[in-house]
This record gives C-alpha cells, sequence and structure tokens, in this order.
C-alpha cells in the first residue's frame, strides 16, 4: 500500500503548481496500474497539498506501508524534480532520486519522470520488504534450527535427505506459522512432494 503526497511547488511562482500537481497525478495513475500496489486516492493524497505531513502518523491513519513524495523547482528554462520514497514505519528513505531537465516539452518532461519513477518503485518496494523479513529475527529459536537444517540437507541434493529436509521446514513451520523464511523454503519442496 502506498500513498504519494502532492509534489511542492519549490518554484515560489503559483503559476508553477499545474507542473507539480500533473505530475502527482501521472505517478498515481501509473502506480495503479499495478495490481500488487494498493494506491490510496487523489482525493486522498491532495487533502495533504501545501502541508507538513508526519509520515508515520499519516501512513498509520490510512494504513499505508509506503509514502513518495517530491518537489518541483523551476529555475530559468531549467526543471529540478526530487522524488523520495519511504517506509512509514520507519521513516526510512528506501530510494531517492533527482532530475534536472531542460524546460522544452513539459509533456515530455512529466512522461520521462513519471516512467522513471513507475519503473524503479515496484523493484524497489519489493527489494525492501524482502530486506525487512530478512532482518526480521525468527520468534523461534527451534524453527531457526529446523531450517538451518532443512537447508544444509536439502543441498547434499539426496532423495532421502530431500525428504527428512522437508519434514524439518514442515516442524519449523508448526513451531512458527508465522516464519517466513521457513514458508519460503516449502515452495522450493512443492516440486519434491508432487513427486518432482
Amino acid at each position: 500500500s502506498i500513498l504519494v503526497l502532492p509534489f511542492a511547488n519549490m518554484s515560489g511562482a503559483p503559476e508553477q503548481a499545474y507542473f507539480a500537481d500533473g505530475l502527482t497525478e501521472d505517478i498515481l495513475t501509473d502506480l495503479s496500474r499495478f495490481r500488487e500496489l494498493f494506491v490510496i486516492s487523489r482525493n486522498t493524497s491532495f487533502k495533504f497539498k501545501d502541508q507538513t505531513v508526519d509520515i508515520r502518523q499519516v501512513a498509520h491513519e490510512l494504513g499505508v506501508q509506503y509514502v513518495v513524495e517530491g518537489s518541483v523547482r523551476r529555475a530559468g528554462n531549467r526543471v529540478r524534480i526530487t522524488v523520495q520514497l519511504i517506509e512509514a514505519d520507519s521513516d526510512h528513505h528506501v530510494w531517492a532520486e533527482r532530475y534536472d531537465r531542460d524546460l522544452e516539452d513539459i509533456f515530455a518532461i512529466q512522461d520521462e519522470v513519471t516512467s522513471a519513477i513507475v519503473a524503479i518503485l515496484p523493484g524497489r518496494l519489493e527489494a525492501d520488504a524482502r530486506s525487512r523479513a530478512e532482518r526480521k529475527p525468527p520468534a523461534n529459536l527451534a524453527a531457526y534450527e529446523c531450517v538451518l537444517e532443512a537447508k544444509l540437507l536439502h543441498h547434499r541434493s539426496n532423495r532421502d535427505e530431500n525428504r527428512r529436509a522437508v519434514e524439518l521446514i514442515d516442524r519449523a513451520i508448526a513451531l512458527d506459522p508465522r516464519y517466513g523464511h521457513a514458508h519460503a523454503w516449502r515452495v522450493v519442496f512443492v516440486d519434491f512432494d508432487a513427486g518432482v
């Protein structure tokens, strides 16, 4: 789940707000095309326009894991766009980028920046989620030991030892049903269970 905050217009010129708003809307629209993402609506997002936002509080209220925020600054014939992806619980920057462009075709710039952001965000979200899962220690030490032993047996590529590894993974899941690493290894053995 993700909230795209309205991009801040740092140009100081009210007439430039349309560019920041357009960029925000394009990012919202393109992110909404990813079925695996739950994107907060434009109406809710734009309630936070021109406000200083407490990322953790807003994310908690809306039930989102990630927040995208950014700014647009125009100077003469140049525009600078900054974007950050923030993991809401920790208020940690997962990814940030700055784009400097000539302002020859405003819509081409919007399309280019939006495409770049949309191309990178899902991968960054997945990498961040995987990183958080890996950092989380197992709640049950016995389940952890079962997984370690199962991995060792699996790497020996012996049918009997693979069967024993499956039993150990199943035991780890029984000991700690929320242990994601055990579930991930269980998937490795699905084909084995099917008789492959």
